[in-house]
């Protein structure tokens, strides 16, 4: 039997061997671009725990129901009063500068003695706060005249900034991007509640009523003892009630009481003033009572983070209860494989990549408190790019763009494409952009791991 050659051969077996490598890296890279095919993630926002309360009805139902829930559980609950003069506002009936100026000197004097009559309060966590906060709105749905009800914003794909919803336009205003503002569900509810100043609920409710206000200006005037004080007349213009609540958690952040008076004081003057007589002096002013309501728990500093293998970071909770220092922190891995944290936050990568979630919960009052942290371990990405940053097309023609991760080994290589208008060229989960009508646009790719983006000018022609 013949000799099997190796040296004869060889030369051959080098070749198939490199044949193989290059194969196998044409496939990896071929894995590598399939694996940043991505489209736009439909936003779908969280279910609020309760339905969205659309009549009057039911929007005095669920107000009442989250004030109900605030005295039963028993947040730590503050109320503070305020009362503001329009300093804009203020003239006289005869029409006097000198007047108006020296009536305008004395409105910080009279803001600060109308304040000083009302007391703030405080009932701490656990601490009943229905000495001074009514469990029930005595509200009726005839008596309200209009409702505001703010749940949504516009959040920008491009630079993540948010932009008001009443503020919106086709163009972020901080990047300039177009068509890039996407609608977005707050986790509150704001709802303000404009009641008829004449009703029965504006009499019944909690509304701030300043029955101090006359004899505050009586006492400034015999302290002044140039002019007398004959009597104050208030026309009640705007009565709002702002409630502002965790749709999450039907938890009440805020509620707050608010007239806007027209006043008119009647004066008279004597000795060297006596000249003036009677004077009629008119100011607006705005009088608050406003609730707000701290709920304990713990929250931490992100709730998604990449770090890289081997690396060690830290995760900070911020806890909200009465003395944050007492309490412990205990803190838990879902893959101690992948990742472990100690009692202080820190987190150690282990020997792989993979995802874990790092839970940070305490007891108070009896109660546990909770927050999580999905950790992925891999190389983060710190930008991306593309292999065009212009193209020129004809109509109906295609071309197809990659994404080029920076660095080259992050492991989120997951992307999503969008286009500025998709009359001139769409562009698929592939990266692979369509010419579809004559004109100008920008596509776009944002990486799914930081929101990076980079972008490619495309100009269709017949």
């Amino acid at each position: 039997m013949k000799k099997f050659d190796w040296k004869k051969y060889i030369y051959k077996i080098v070749v198939v061997i490199l044949i193989i490598f290059f194969v196998g890296g044409v496939g990896l890279g071929a894995a590598n671009i399939l694996a940043i095919e991505g489209v736009r993630e439909i936003y779908t926002p969280e279910e609020p725990l309760t339905k969205l309360p659309e009549t009057n009805e039911e929007i005095i139902a669920y107000a009442n129901s989250v004030i109900a829930k605030a005295l039963e559980e028993k947040p730590r609950t503050e109320l503070s009063e305020g009362y503001s003069i329009d300093e804009d506002s203020i003239s006289n009936s005869l029409d006097n500068s000198r007047l108006n100026a020296a009536a305008k000197m004395a409105v910080g004097e009279i803001e600060e003695k109308v304040e000083s009559g009302y007391e703030s309060k405080t009932a701490d966590y656990s601490e009943s706060a229905a000495p001074f906060l009514n469990g029930i709105l005595q509200l009726n749905a005839g008596d309200i005249e209009s409702v505001d009800f703010k749940r949504m914003y516009y959040k920008c794909s491009m630079c993540t900034d948010s932009v008001d919803y009443d503020d919106f336009n086709e163009k972020c205003p901080k990047c300039g991007n177009m068509n890039s503002l996407e609608l977005r569900y707050s986790d509150n509810y704001e709802i303000t509640l404009h009641i008829k100043p004449d009703s029965d609920s504006f009499n019944n409710s909690a509304f701030p009523k300043t029955e101090k206000l006359e004899s505050v200006f009586a006492e400034n005037a015999n302290a002044t003892s140039y002019y007398t004080f004959k009597y104050l007349e208030k026309e009640i213009k705007e009565a709002d009630i702002f409630i502002k609540v965790n749709r999450l958690t039907d938890k009440i952040e805020a509620l707050r009481f608010e007239t806007l008076a027209d006043n008119t004081l009647s004066l008279n003057f004597g000795d060297e003033y006596s000249e003036l007589n009677d004077v009629s002096v008119g100011y607006s002013a705005k009088d608050t009572a406003s609730y707000s309501f701290t709920w304990p728990g713990v929250k931490l500093n992100t709730n998604e983070k990449t770090i890289e293998l081997g690396s060690t970071e830290v995760l900070k909770a911020t806890l909200t209860c009465d003395d944050p220092v007492k309490y412990d922190v205990v803190w838990s891995s879902s893959d101690e494989d992948t990742v472990t944290v100690d009692e202080e936050g820190y987190l150690k990568t282990h020997k792989q990549f993979g995802d874990s979630v790092i839970t940070a919960k305490f007891v108070f009052n009896g109660k546990e408190y909770s927050d999580t942290c999905l950790i992925h371990v891999g190389v983060p990405a710190e930008g991306v790019d593309l292999n065009h940053g212009k193209l020129k097309m004809k109509t109906g023609g295609s071309q197809t763009l990659v994404a080029k991760f920076d660095p080259s080994d992050t492991t989120n290589t997951k992307c999503y494409w969008f286009t500025d208008n998709e009359k001139v060229a769409k562009i698929d989960k592939s990266g692979k952009v369509t010419a579809t009508g004559k004109g100008k646009t920008t596509v776009y790719v944002i990486t799914d791991d930081g929101n990076y983006y980079s972008s490619c000018k495309v100009e269709v022609t017949d």
